[in-house]
């Protein structure tokens, strides 16, 4: 028995199990039965291939094939029924992806030899006709690595459909990003190739960051982007495919499509080193004038860390919404950095400009993280509660300061001294005595 590797990559099993029996007959030298195998399986794969089209996708062209074909099979008058397998290849051809001009004409070549090798051709000495041994080898090769290997759905197909269906369900899954994902992986990405994934990414790059007076992309530019996120994770070698392609060198200087390659490095900050020059400065520019993409740039640092320090030490602390806090807290907590990031919201929080962007702030940057504050990082937050009047003197604050004594008072004990922050005012009859952790209030409790 000989081995073909590539006959791992077989797509459907069943198409597998029937291409062993070819290379059965291969190996034994009979290769007039491998070639009339060889074709049997080639159009039996095709048929697998529509058929899962029809059953996944819906596809319409795939259905109206497959109603052909069974009406091919059975005919109601004395045609032939082998028919339909000639008329059944020329409308994969012309009507779907399946095949292109190489592999239909391979195809076409290995339906005369199966003819020849099927049916009692004879030689001028009455003896049967049989292909030789490179003739079948090289047939087996050319419908294993052009049809039989490839998945039923191809790139400009699958990068079509996968984008139709996702401007459909974006709202859907907006929030649901592992529930998308699995989504993703089993409808596209279990079904496509590597290089498929590549040509796609490829294509959601320009989608996404180059296509600015597009309405339809900037429409969908979130879920597209986020589907450019999982695929990174699930394509090896997606980097070296984008050092290697001029395509990822062109963005467009638009902010919003800036900005969202800003989402991108957030997540992969390792494709900032591919990125060409001008693209580079375009970044900068945008984080040096937009909040959002300044918190969220530690592609631009050796490490989170070492970026969240370094927002501290440059007293950037403009306004930051309640999604951009949310989504940079949950890349510090895959880091293991949470605690820095603490350190970052309290300062945020201590240089609230106005009443509404200090319940703004308390609300959002610190009532999340109360709870992992240590001790240094709460005596901090009092302190800067207590030097700046925007926050002390808004309504919300006795309620707000409350929340935080009785968080403070479980971990700091009943040793410390309130009395050295006179703007730090709560209800102490909360307090002192409360052991078993912090009561929080709901929502509507706060005077916001």
């Amino acid at each position: 028995m000989i081995y073909i590797p590539e006959a791992d990559d077989i797509y459907f099993p069943k198409t597998r199990e029937y291409f062993n029996e070819v290379i059965s007959n291969y190996a034994n030298g009979n290769y007039r039965s491998a070639v009339v195998m060889l074709y049997s399986v080639a159009i039996c794969d095709l048929l697998f291939k529509l058929q899962e089209l029809s059953d996944m996708y819906n596809d319409t062209v795939a259905n109206e094939i497959l109603r052909e074909v069974e009406k091919s099979r059975n005919p109601g008058d004395n045609k032939s029924k082998s028919r339909w397998e000639k008329e059944f290849v020329e409308n994969i051809y012309k009507r779907t992806e399946l095949l292109d001009l190489e592999s239909y004409t391979n195809l076409s070549h290995l339906y005369d030899h199966r003819n020849f090798s099927a049916h009692p051709a004879l030689n001028d000495r009455y003896e049967l006709i049989s292909p030789s041994r490179e003739t079948t080898i090289a047939l087996i090769r050319n419908v294993l690595e052009e049809i039989l290997v490839k998945p039923p759905i191809f790139i400009k197909r699958v990068t079509d459909m996968m984008l139709e269906d996702l401007s459909e369900k974006k709202q859907l899954y907006r929030d649901e990003p592992e529930k998308l994902h699995s989504y993703l992986c089993r409808k596209y990405f279990d079904r496509m190739s590597v290089s498929m994934k590549k040509s796609t990414f490829r294509s959601l790059w320009k989608l996404c960051f180059c296509l600015p007076d597009d309405e339809e992309c900037q429409r969908n530019m979130g879920i597209n982007r986020k589907v450019m996120e999982f695929l990174f994770d699930d394509t090896e070698g997606l980097l070296d495919f984008m050092k290697s392609d001029s395509m990822f060198a062109k963005t467009s200087p638009d902010e919003t499509c800036v900005m969202n390659l800003c989402i991108l490095l957030a997540h992969h900050p390792q494709i900032y080193t591919v990125l060409s020059e001008d693209t580079k400065l375009q970044i900068t520019s945008l984080t040096n004038n937009n909040n959002k993409a300044k918190i969220i740039s530690w592609f631009l640092s050796n490490n989170k860390k070492e970026h969240m320090r370094r927002m501290i030490s440059l007293s950037s602390y403009g306004i930051i919404d309640a999604e951009t806090i949310s989504f940079v807290s949950d890349e510090y907590e895959l880091s293991g950095d949470v605690p820095v990031f603490i350190d970052y919201c309290i300062e945020y929080f201590g240089n609230s400009g106005t009443f509404d962007s200090a319940n703004d702030r308390y609300w959002n940057a610190i009532r999340p993280f109360l709870s992992q504050m240590s001790c240094d990082q709460l005596i901090r937050l009092i302190t800067v509660i207590n030097e700046n009047d925007q926050i002390y003197n808004r309504k919300a604050n006795y309620a707000t300061n409350t929340e935080i004594a009785l968080t403070a008072h479980t971990k700091l004990g009943d040793e410390f001294d309130y009395s050295k922050y006179p703007h730090f005012s709560f209800d102490t009859t909360k307090i002192f005595g409360e052991k078993d952790g912090a009561e929080i209030f709901d929502e509507d409790e706060i005077p916001f």
